[in-house]
């Protein structure tokens, strides 16, 4: 028989179950110690994270600008060079005169895109069209087989890397297209 008061065999004493509560708390309060000094660590990565990501950000703006400024220069003095020619043009100036000058503004944007790593690409009047290297702007009708996919004339010039010979922006030319030949007055 079990005296009053005395636990049932095989039961723990109420002490050591409260000694395990006790310890059980203890190592929650240290868990949540725990994933609370790491959730501080986390956000102080963040921030770190968040502050060299804008500095590398403000770096490459930075970087770019400067990359930019010996072409933002040479245009900021072919602009002021334009504006200049713009308020003392002669009257009188011919036709031949005006091509000259404006020839020589646009060798100065060469110049500018070579200083860039870039340079002007002018195809050859009867190449083999190469859609790589050239747009097509235009047709011209020919009777001539041979002539048939040759660039017939060169609207504007294509742009190239200057290292590595990529194309940039393709020449826009005029290419001949072979066709039957015109009925001449008419007659079948």
């Amino acid at each position: 028989m079990s005296e009053a008061g005395a636990e049932p065999a095989g039961a723990e004493p109420a002490g050591a179950v409260l000694a395990a509560v006790g310890e059980l708390r203890a190592s929650l309060a240290g868990l949540e110690s725990q994933a609370a000094r790491e959730h501080d660590r986390a956000q102080a990565r963040e921030a770190v994270i968040s502050r060299l990501h804008e500095e590398v950000e403000r770096l490459r703006a930075g970087e770019a600008r400067a990359l930019l400024r010996p072409a933002v220069t040479d245009l900021r003095r072919l602009r002021d060079d334009l504006l200049t020619q713009a308020r003392s043009v002669p009257e009188g100036m011919t036709r031949d005169e005006v091509t000259t000058l404006l020839g020589s503004y646009a060798d100065s944007v060469v110049l500018i895109l070579e200083r860039c790593g870039i340079v002007a690409v002018r195809p050859a009047a009867d190449a083999r069209f190469d859609p790589r290297q050239h747009q097509v702007s235009g047709i011209t009708e020919t009777g001539k087989r041979d002539l048939d996919g040759l660039v017939a004339s060169i609207v504007s010039d294509g742009y190239a890397e200057a290292d590595t010979g990529l194309p940039v922006a393709p020449a826009r030319v005029i290419v001949y297209r072979h066709g039957p030949p015109a009925d001449q007055d008419g007659a079948g």
